[in-house]
């Protein structure tokens, strides 16, 4: 079975009703591939979603432990049960010095090295995100950028590899 590293932003887009991030997560789960994430993916989609329902930056949220409380409930009953779906990967040590390294030679941020870091580690070939920063890192690392559905059929299709419902041609 394929397996795929969903990146955050694809979530959170999807979240938003993104019509590329809706489609494309669609896709991904109606073929039951294998997905995963790690926990700067569910950080990352949990703080941005606290954050655009409250309007409210980091230190106000700080500050404010009750809206905090009213808005993790709220994401556990919309948002979570999305992020139940895929497999969760730890994040190691050799992944946290492997992020290092990714950043120092593609200067990605510490959570875009360490989905990338996560990916290489763990031998996950394709990374499902809309963010153009992993354009380069991606491919010398030997690790697909999946940012389309076409995108994916197209790397699928060219591997000989169909998606569990798609007929091998």
């Amino acid at each position: 079975m394929t397996s795929l590293f969903l990146d955050s932003n694809v979530i959170i887009e999807f979240a938003k009703d993104n019509p590329r991030a809706v489609e494309l997560l669609e896709h991904i789960f109606k073929h039951s591939f294998t997905a995963f994430v790690n926990g700067i993916v569910y950080s990352e989609v949990f703080f941005i979603f606290i954050k655009a329902k409250t309007g409210k930056s980091y230190w106000e949220l700080k500050k404010n432990k009750s809206l905090v409380k009213e808005t993790a409930e709220e994401f556990l009953k919309s948002l979570f049960p999305m992020l139940s779906i895929p497999n969760f990967l730890e994040v190691t040590s050799e992944i946290i010095l492997l992020s290092i390294e990714v950043s120092r030679k593609y200067g990605l941020l510490p959570n875009d090295a360490l989905i990338l870091a996560t990916c290489k580690f763990y031998g996950i070939k394709y990374l499902v995100s809309l963010d153009d920063d992993f354009k380069e890192a991606c491919k010398k690392e030997g690790i697909v950028l999946i940012d389309s559905v076409e995108k994916l059929k197209e790397e699928l299709t060219e591997r000989g590899i169909p998606a569990k419902g798609d007929k091998k041609t």
